[in-house]
């Protein structure tokens, strides 16, 4: 089984038709495959639901899709239910629901910067690749977030300890796949259903050399 994790990038936002434009559909190609992805989603809620659907489930190879860096999600006391914390939520233009829109305000006022998005990310990312190798799942990372090809640029003059202990190589941009030079501001911008075929070949070549 494969197994796809990410936001609304993978879910297929705004394409016609998801279940089968989506580069999750097209990368499987009728093998068996999850896609448990969701728009607005966090990298701390992707970690969440792909350690959890692993623990109870055979998975082959996960491709997971990071996102912003600067979403986040917090645990409602004493429930299941978990509270995303992005930028989205305090977009004037939008309706969203009070709680999200108030938590947001307070995160982005008093706690966000650099430094944190890029801790977290590194702690995500680590703990992934550690959870795979220990389970022997094959798997292949790809993000539309910032800071990612760690070669390129020097993100951190006093980098964590999570990034001292995951793995250094660059990986796949996906924005700059499809030949944006960043995430687009447009509202609603997302990968057109040919840009979810360029993806799809990308990621099935990779995979294949896993």
């Amino acid at each position: 089984m494969i197994l796809f994790d990410g936001c609304s990038w993978t879910y297929g936002s705004e394409l016609e038709n998801r279940e089968k434009e989506r580069w999750s559909t097209l990368v499987a190609n009728g093998e068996e495959h999850v896609n448990l992805s969701s728009p607005g989603k966090s990298n701390d809620g992707i970690l969440r639901t792909t350690l959890e659907f692993c623990e109870s489930n055979h998975v082959d190879t996960a491709v997971i899709q990071f996102t912003k860096h600067s979403r986040t999600e917090f645990r409602q006391e004493g429930a299941e239910k978990y509270i995303t914390v992005m930028n989205g939520h305090i977009n004037p233009h939008r309706r969203h629901n009070s709680v999200y829109k108030e938590i947001s305000e307070i995160y982005f006022k008093y706690f966000h910067n650099k430094e944190l998005h890029l801790e977290n990310y590194s702690k995500n990312k680590f703990l992934l690749e550690n959870y795979f190798k220990q389970k022997n799942i094959k798997y292949f990372f790809c993000t539309i977030g910032g800071y990612t090809n760690w070669t390129r640029k020097d993100i951190s003059k006093n980098p964590s300890s999570w990034y001292r202990m995951m793995d250094k190589e660059s990986i796949l941009y996906i924005p700059e796949l499809i030949g944006l030079s960043k995430i687009a501001t447009v509202k609603g911008r997302h990968p057109t259903a040919e840009e979810h075929r360029i993806i799809a070949d990308h990621i099935s070549l990779n995979i294949r050399n896993l």
